[in-house]
């Protein structure tokens, strides 16, 4: 992104924040348990923190392995379960489950988008895990990641990688899974029926972050691509089939997740020109 220190950061925190504002004032206006807002509230401040502080340095050597933990991460609810309509997408943390997907995927592209030999590696092994689970919205918001990072770079491995993706993805679409949930899926076309002004409002809110990632410097770009492709991918789906809405509806991961990713923009994303990850 364009310089460094507060500024930088608190754009990339708005990033975070202004969808999960207008998320939770949805909650909260929309006769949502008070709880949701709670929750949300809760994910947001951590994420946003997080984000201000400026992440947290890492060696390369770390980079890598905290990359297959966000493989590891999605795959979790294979073991883990619960398994619910013959869907296993789902992290048990306690009275809260996190949806694996969304909060591992976007840190995950943007370590892997400048890397043209593990990163495509480390999304087909999210790929499977989303096609086994399945998930139709982390399939297709990794497959959009790596079209968009094949069209940027041309280079072989990307290409396999959106291949890839797309059989994953027609796989993991083969079930939307449970029924729709109140206030996580379905929440601008429920609003729009309703209040057109707010559904526009919230359609906007989720466009802030698109505005912030397109802006930056190269070493950034191919990172920042990657994430405005997951979070497009996880949106669009979103209005296509009963899957949680990312930042806006209830739900923790999507938060937490794309805070984390935001963070991750401040400090290791981007390789020097020497080829190594600036610090």
């Amino acid at each position: 992104m364009h310089g460094s220190g507060f500024a930088q950061r608190m754009r990339l925190a708005s990033a975070n924040a202004v969808p999960g504002a207008a998320g939770i004032a949805f909650l909260v206006t929309g006769g949502a348990p008070a709880s949701y807002a709670l929750v949300n509230l809760g994910a947001l401040l951590v994420a946003v923190g997080f984000i201000a502080v400026g992440g947290v340095r890492c060696s390369a050597r770390a980079r890598t392995a905290l990359s297959l933990g966000l493989v590891a991460v999605v795959a979790l609810p294979l073991v883990t379960g619960p398994s619910i309509d013959g869907v296993t997408r789902w992290i048990p943390l306690g009275p809260f489950t996190l949806l694996s997907g969304m909060l591992a995927v976007p840190l995950l592209v943007v370590l892997s988008a400048n890397d043209s030999q593990r990163g495509p590696i480390l999304l087909i092994g999210a790929m499977v895990a989303a096609a086994l689970q399945p998930d139709g919205a982390t399939a297709l918001a990794l497959f959009a990641a790596a079209i968009a990072l094949a069209a940027a770079t041309r280079r072989p491995f990307w290409i396999v990688a959106a291949i890839a993706g797309g059989v994953a993805m027609s796989a993991a679409l083969r079930t939307s899974g449970p029924p729709p949930q109140s206030f996580v899926e379905n929440v601008v076309t429920d609003v729009w029926t309703i209040q057109p002004l707010a559904a526009l409002a919230l359609m906007l809110a989720l466009v802030w972050p698109l505005i912030v990632l397109a802006k930056g410097d190269e070493r950034t770009r191919l990172s920042r691509l990657a994430l405005s492709a997951v979070l497009m991918g996880f949106v669009a789906i979103s209005f296509a089939a009963p899957y949680p809405v990312p930042l806006i509806g209830y739900g923790a991961a999507p938060l937490l997740g794309f805070g984390l990713a935001f963070a991750a923009l401040t400090r290791f994303a981007a390789r020097d020109a020497t080829g190594g990850f600036s610090q």
